[in-house]
């Protein structure tokens, strides 16, 4: 009779099931918590924590009812859940089972952007090869914010102190809540009707992520793709990120960094400026260098090759021909001298006269033949000679001299150009029968 009091674990946790089946405040719970231990095999069903800081239930969404969610559940998500509570007897535990699911705050939010930003993406407006380069020396800014909040007083200060020449055109703007988004679109259009305007300052401070919502509307998102003008946007904090900043042109951290990035700091530039003046000095001096190294090596070619120089050598080159000829001529009479000496010789042995006669008439005959040659050789020699020393005076400094030409020194520097001379300058002039001293009193280019 003791063992009756029993119950088997079966038969208890029906009871227990029971018990929460004929509950009516189980059979439509509503809850909201986070996310936890988030699983979905392949059979579509999914099996999850659901707590908060002080417990945690067990949930199971059903595949039936998993299809018809709007977006995928994640740990650490925040949702608000309906269903109800049963056992699950196999567990021996209780669970909720739930069927319909939404995020909760923030959440739905998050979902919402998500969603957004990857049909944008898809259609192309986030691409790298959409972006413009900014302006570099803009002489107008606009500006897209609130006309009271920090983020514009921070930006005139910024671009002041960076280019005081600038100017800065402020499109008061709402910047948060229902009315914000229409009106950042109105004033992208108005600043896009102007033609005056380089680059445009699309922005607002911090904020939650409600506050920063009017930047992350389709249609604010679009009117950014399709403005003419440059767009840098500069939405909230550096960790703060919206639609707006994927498909601007530049996106900056803060509305500080929009006013750097808008305008360039005129000290840099002064410095920029400053080093290419030294290097242009630098590179002038180096080609002066070069160019009076070029002079110099041109003026000893001019000493070791020039006419004085060829003449002295063709000159040199004839007297060696000279004394060749004369040796030449000198060694071709020893020969006929003994040739004759030796038919004389023959002669006076032979006693012919006529032969002798006949002997002699020969080499008056060589003789005068030969003294013709010679005379011609010589008379070529000369008239060459006198051609090449012609040709050589014709190239002659001197020769220039003679037809009317004059070289015009600057402080013992022969000069080539007007350009070296300043009115009051004092020249001398090498002519060819001799030198004058002059100054500049007026120039006149050709």
């Amino acid at each position: 009779m003791e063992q009756d009091k029993y119950l088997s674990v079966e038969a208890l946790t029906k009871y227990i099931e029971k018990k929460f089946e004929v509950d009516p405040y189980l059979k439509n719970v509503y809850a909201k918590g986070e996310i936890s231990n988030f699983k979905q095999p392949v059979s579509g069903h999914m099996y999850f924590t659901l707590k908060d800081e002080g417990a945690e239930l067990r949930c199971v969404m059903f595949q039936k009812s998993a299809a018809k969610l709007g977006f995928k559940p994640e740990d650490g998500m925040q949702i608000m859940l309906t269903g109800r509570v049963s056992v699950f007897s196999k567990g021996g535990r209780y669970q909720l089972y739930a069927e319909w699911m939404e995020p909760d705050g923030v959440g739905s939010l998050y979902i919402k952007l998500e969603q957004l930003k990857k049909q944008l993406d898809k259609e192309g407006l986030f691409a790298q090869n959409r972006k413009r380069a900014l302006p570099s020396f803009p002489a107008k800014v606009g500006i897209i914010t609130s006309k009271t909040g920090a983020a514009i007083r921070d930006m005139i200060t910024t671009m002041k102190r960076r280019m005081p020449s600038t100017e800065i055109l402020l499109f008061p703007t709402i910047v948060q809540g229902e009315t914000a988004a229409p009106n950042i679109v109105r004033n992208i259009e108005r600043a896009n009707f102007r033609n005056d305007i380089d680059v445009l300052i699309v922005g607002r401070g911090g904020g939650s992520i409600e506050d920063l919502w009017a930047f992350n509307e389709e249609v604010v998102v679009r009117a950014v793709a399709d403005s003419a003008i440059p767009v840098i946007s500069a939405v909230g904090h550096e960790t703060d990120t919206t639609l707006t900043d994927y498909v601007a042109d530049v996106r900056a951290a803060t509305p500080t960094a929009a006013a750097e990035l808008a305008v360039p700091d005129y000290r840099d530039l002064l410095e920029r400026i400053a080093e290419r003046r030294f290097r242009l000095i630098q590179a002038m001096k180096q080609r002066v260098d070069i160019s009076k190294q070029h002079v110099s090596r041109q003026q000893e070619r001019l000493v070791m090759h020039g006419p004085k120089r060829q003449i002295e050598q063709y000159q040199e080159r004839t007297d060696y021909f000279v004394e060749r000829l004369a040796r030449g001529l000198k060694q071709h009479l020893i020969l006929k001298q003994h040739a004759f000496e030796r038919l004389s010789f023959r002669l006076s042995h032979t006693g012919l006269d006529r032969e002798i006669a006949q002997q002699k008439q020969q080499l008056a005959n060589v003789r005068k033949d030969l003294n013709q040659q010679m005379s011609h050789l010589v008379t070529a020699k000369r008239r060459d000679f006198l051609q090449k020393i012609e040709a050589l005076e014709h190239l002659s400094p001197l020769g220039l001299l003679q037809r009317g030409f004059s070289v015009v020194y600057k402080e013992n520097e022969i000069l080539s150009s007007s350009a070296n001379l300043e009115i009051g300058d004092e020249i001398k002039v090498t002519m060819a029968d001799g030198k004058i001293r002059a100054k500049i009193t007026e120039k006149e280019g050709i």
